[in-house]
């Protein structure tokens, strides 16, 4: 059960009551004690299980025709209330205050580690790894709604990334539709010692497309995806591999396990993607996370000398 930080009683729920009656006379409510005690628990959290307004809830107690009525009044209105729209009307706050805000709200692991500490927030963060990765699973799904919402999620999954689709159901041309997937890549995906590797880079080499402006991509008809290039620039293809994600070589053997993928079978599918740029005549270079950290100035003057070279031998060959 909560106990309160003020005062150290232990109750189901500290309301206003306790702090106006029965605790030090700081606090006039919940609100005003949440201010100095942000992560401060307030509501036992089976109470909180209970009385939280869930689809499951509200059809228990009105059943089912108007919990589901309730439960969509409920979600528009709570998509009103976080939206931009009304906290500018409401409160003022910026675009980079809402977007700090919601920020602020996501499960990271920054976020569970700030709010609970390192130990407990690793903790949480496993906890929450291993219940995504149960409830995202064929297993899960299909014995919860069946094959047939399973066929229907991936379905759902290949055509948001399949340019064909997109064109068909947009009526945009297949060159406007690949633009389109690749400009949800955006930096979100990018690690920051990418970044700055490309923001080193750019101050000798002016590029076409990186990760952090007009991405670049080609779809993959083995797999029947879109993938998407770290850095082209004429006919150069610069890939930037972490050391964990694509399996340093240096680092791990082929039989080593890396998020349910062994080292050699995520060799073979970066070498794939290659190979998909190299089949139309371009050239291809990799930089491995730990030789950037090693030397950075050495490798972007590696880098630079790499595309003026390909570039030279391009402009003999024509």
């Amino acid at each position: 059960m909560p106990k309160c930080l003020e005062c150290n009683s232990i109750l189901p729920r500290l309301q206003w009551t306790h702090f106006k009656y029965k605790c030090t006379g700081k606090f006039k409510n919940g609100r005003e004690y949440r201010k100095v005690y942000p992560d401060a628990e307030l509501v036992d959290s089976n109470i909180a299980k209970k009385t939280a307004i869930t689809l499951e809830n509200l059809t228990k107690k009105y059943g089912k025709l108007d919990g589901v009525t309730r439960w969509n009044e409920y979600k528009q209105k709570q998509a009103y209330s976080n939206s931009f729209v009304y906290k500018k009307k409401k409160h003022n706050w910026t675009k980079k205050k809402w977007k700090d805000f919601n920020n602020s709200r996501a499960i990271t692991i920054e976020n569970l580690i700030k709010k609970y500490g390192e130990e407990q927030g690793l903790i949480n963060w496993n906890n929450y790894c291993d219940k995504q990765r149960v409830t995202k699973s064929k297993e899960y799904v299909v014995n919860k709604y069946g094959i047939e919402k399973w066929n229907h999620i991936c379905k759902l999954k290949k055509q948001v990334h399949d340019p064909h689709w997109i064109s068909n159901n947009e009526r945009i041309t297949i060159d406007e539709a690949i633009a389109k997937i690749a400009a949800r890549r955006g930096t979100a995906y990018t690690s920051k010692i990418e970044l700055e590797f490309i923001s080193m880079l750019e101050k000798y080499q002016a590029l076409d497309h990186t990760t952090k402006k007009n991405p670049f991509g080609k779809w993959d008809h083995l797999n029947n995806r879109y993938v998407i290039y770290d850095i082209k620039h004429k006919n150069c293809i610069i890939e930037f591999n972490g050391d964990y994600w694509h399996a340093n070589p240096t680092i791990y053997n082929k039989n080593d396990i890396i998020r349910t993928k062994s080292a050699a079978e995520i060799w073979e599918r970066d070498r794939h993607k290659l190979s998909i740029v190299e089949s139309i005549g371009l050239s291809t270079y990799v930089i491995w996370e730990s030789d950037f950290i090693k030397n950075k100035q050495a490798t972007i003057n590696k880098v630079v000398k790499w595309i003026q070279n390909t570039l030279k031998l391009n402009q003999s060959n024509v």
